[in-house]
């Protein structure tokens, strides 16, 4: 059943929450670990009924054909809104199915609505539990933004003719008989009625009222602060800390099961930074089948014209899909590539562009968004996109991420990465060095202890200590573990370079100066 420690793990976390019910738990698994399965397994072992919540219909459609639900064996009901069924009778239909189904699949729009509704709309909040995946969209939240918006056609439909929001969401919820659009305007009207920072009320470039949310999340709290819920993604997490995503939705207090667990050995991957290369270069050097996730239709349309050979993810396709139409020695340019979405094919390289932060939302002529959203944003999004290229446990994926942007976001690679580092590249400078990195000093004499490895001196100035490589980096780029390398003080490390390949530890501890 499962593949990994981890996986188990990470099932066994979510049977204890399920048991216990002591806070909403937030449960972050790494790229690779296999959550799907995991959670599907944990739910079918618990007696009740279970709401499982994504933010978009594609992923739903997606889980619905995944191949971990046929292992695990549970079936489950998907509840669609009635715009995209051609009668109410099809509409009444699957709505009773989902209702009374022990595992329903909807949307988090759905769910707010439905709490607003107290439980009319489909029931998802009267579940006796309540599984949000891919929970890191919650926080900035766009597809839910746009399901919370009224449309000029639905204005005019209704037979609103008042440009006045407060008189025509009066007039709105007089009108319409559909129970959706109601609450919608009902939610839209509360937030205008009591105004905060964080939310603004306003007609939208089409003629629409929105609400916008500087933090959308909210819209969830009261169900978020619920014992009975679980947040899952593989990137929950911003610096480290749970902080930001509990934030963003109002949580006081979560589980103490809370936990976030990174496949140990899952792919191995390999990030470039050629920040001064011409990007077609770049696509036309990296391995193949290559995969490019840009931020916009546009941007992708762009690119597309320089790269003819490459196939472009249209406007009415998911990444999946345009993925279908790639060869293994190809090129896909694709749009929010980073939204959680399997493709078929496995990616040999991942090309990032620009560093993907979150757009400004512009309402009633004002920008509405604030720069530390969007970088938690670009955060998340960059720690999805590369995970397009380590969904086996054998993968082998490239990143060449060509924005210096990512100089602010910090450290945004997975945890199983973050212990080794590349160096031993030329880097121009006066003249032509192996490449250092920084980073392993500090992480060396954190790990080994701040003393030398052969003649024990603890010395009072830190600096005396060097890191002493095993094996030589001048030959070229390398990946050095913290295993690769030892703290020794000036004279020991001048000494282990006396030889050619430099003397091993052991014997160098046996040698005299």
């Amino acid at each position: 059943m499962f593949r990994s420690n981890e996986q188990e793990y990470f099932n066994t976390l979510l049977e204890r929450h399920m048991s216990v019910l002591d806070g909403p738990l937030l449960l972050e698994g790494g790229t690779g670990l296999g959550k799907t399965r995991a959670y599907l397994a944990a739910i079918k072992g618990f007696q009740g009924k279970v709401a499982i919540v994504l933010p978009t219909h594609q992923l739903i459609e997606q889980l619905i054909i995944s191949s971990d639900l046929k292992a695990v064996g549970i079936e489950i009901k998907a509840f669609r809104p009635r715009p995209m069924f051609d009668t109410q009778a099809d509409y009444d239909l699957q709505k009773d199915e989902a209702s009374a189904a022990a595992v329903m699949i909807c949307t988090s729009a759905s769910v707010i609505i439905d709490q607003r509704l107290s439980g009319g709309y489909n029931g998802a909040t009267q579940r006796d539990y309540i599984l949000f995946d891919e929970a890191d969209a919650l926080p900035d939240a766009a597809a839910l933004q746009k399901d919370l918006e009224i449309s000029a056609f639905e204005i005019k439909d209704a037979g609103v003719k008042t440009s006045v929001v407060a008189n025509a969401l009066d007039d709105f919820i007089d009108k319409t008989a559909d129970v959706e659009l109601k609450a919608k305007a009902r939610i839209i009207k509360e937030a205008s009625e009591n105004p905060a920072w964080y939310h603004t009320v306003g007609s939208t470039e089409e003629g629409g009222i929105s609400l916008f949310h500087r933090m959308p999340g909210l819209l969830l709290t009261r169900i978020a602060n619920q014992k009975n819920v679980a947040f899952i993604s593989a990137t929950l997490k911003v610096a480290s800390s749970f902080d930001d995503f509990k934030r963003s939705l109002g949580i006081k207090k979560e589980s103490r099961l809370s936990d976030s667990i990174d496949p140990k050995i899952h792919g191995d991957m390999l990030v470039e930074y050629p920040l001064s290369e011409n990007i077609v270069t770049v696509i036309s050097g990296a391995p193949k089948p290559c995969l490019v996730a840009t931020t916009s239709f546009q941007s992708s349309e762009e690119l597309a014209a320089l790269i003819p050979t490459a196939v472009l993810r249209t406007r009415d396709e998911t990444p999946s899909m345009a993925a279908l139409r790639v060869s293994e020695d190809g090129v896909l340019i694709a749009t929010s590539a980073w939204a959680g979405l399997d493709t078929p094919r496995r990616w040999a390289s991942v090309v990032v562009p620009k560093v993907p932060f979150g757009k400004p939302v512009e309402q009633d002529g004002h920008i509405e968004s604030r720069y530390l959203d969007s970088r938690n944003v670009a955060i998340r999004r960059m720690r999805q996109v590369l995970g397009r290229g380590l969904r086996t446990p054998d993968a082998k994926c490239t990143f060449y991420i060509c924005d210096s942007r990512y100089k602010s976001l910090g450290n945004f690679l997975p945890d199983r990465f973050s212990k080794s580092w590349w160096e031993g590249g030329k880097k121009t400078i006066e003249l032509s060095k192996s490449e250092r990195c920084p980073a392993i000093r500090k992480a060396a004499l954190k790990h080994y202890g701040c003393f030398c490895h052969r003649c024990d001196l603890r010395p009072k100035n830190p600096t005396i200590i060097e890191v002493h490589h095993l094996f030589p980096i001048a030959d070229g780029t390398r990946k050095t573990k913290i295993e690769d390398v030892i703290p020794l003080c000036r004279n020991c490390h001048e000494l282990a370079h006396t030889e050619n390949p430099p003397i091993p530890i052991d014997r160098l501890k046996t040698t005299d100066l």
